[in-house]
């Protein structure tokens, strides 16, 4: 190769000078554009990596149940944990506290038994237990649209033994001193746009005073 280019340029010395002229002129000319091209100019700043958000924690379900309940052992569960289940739970607060759970009644004491059918059930239990509730709607309609524990005609509701509808709660009410002597009343009002209070004066006294 080198051999070739030296008689190459022994040959046409005018040809190769002008044509290597030309070729650094045109890559001068394309260095030149390039340097002044913004798209290829060093920021003024080093740039900043994106940040990158760490990855939110897998979440896993709880395999115990499905193993639970393939092995049989639902049941087992359900009494060492009565809470987990709303029927355990009320279960629990008839034998235990002698009461009632969410205005329903005492598993011992209801109605229809407190156990009713439910959807898995055979359809004619589901039907009977609904023409038993049906049956003691008509019966008395006003306590069972409207339960209440104090006035319950059935005694089947009831308050944990030894406790009232204040110490039963959670969050206790805040206690009221009710005396009289320690309130203050018989302030007049006044309304403007309306009918005024009996204790209140004529409008241009409260207004511009006596």
């Amino acid at each position: 190769v080198a051999a070739a280019g030296a008689q190459l340029l022994d040959e046409h010395p005018q040809n190769l000078a002008s044509t290597m002229s030309t070729s650094l002129i045109r890559c001068a000319t394309a260095a030149a554009l390039v340097a002044t091209c913004d798209g290829y100019m060093p920021s003024a700043a080093p740039s900043r990596a994106a940040a990158v958000r760490p990855a939110a924690a897998s979440v896993f379900m709880d395999e115990t149940v499905f193993e639970r309940a393939l092995a049989g052992e639902l049941e087992e569960e359900g009494f060492e944990n009565p809470f987990m289940s709303e029927v355990g739970w009320a279960d629990y607060l008839d034998k235990n506290a002698k009461s009632s759970y969410n205005m329903n009644q005492r598993p011992s004491l209801a109605d229809d038994g407190y156990y009713t059918a439910s959807i898995v059930d055979n359809p004619l239990d589901v039907v009977s237990d609904w023409l038993g509730a049906m049956k003691g709607y008509v019966t008395n309609p006003v306590a069972t649209a409207f339960p209440t524990i104090s006035n319950d005609p059935t005694g089947a509701r009831s308050y944990p033994k030894g406790s009232n509808e204040v110490s039963a709660r959670t969050i206790k009410p805040k206690e009221k001193d009710f005396d009289p002597k320690k309130r203050i009343v018989g302030i007049p009002g006044f309304n403007i746009f309306g009918t005024p209070s009996s204790k209140s004066g004529s409008f241009i006294e409260n207004f511009f005073g006596n």
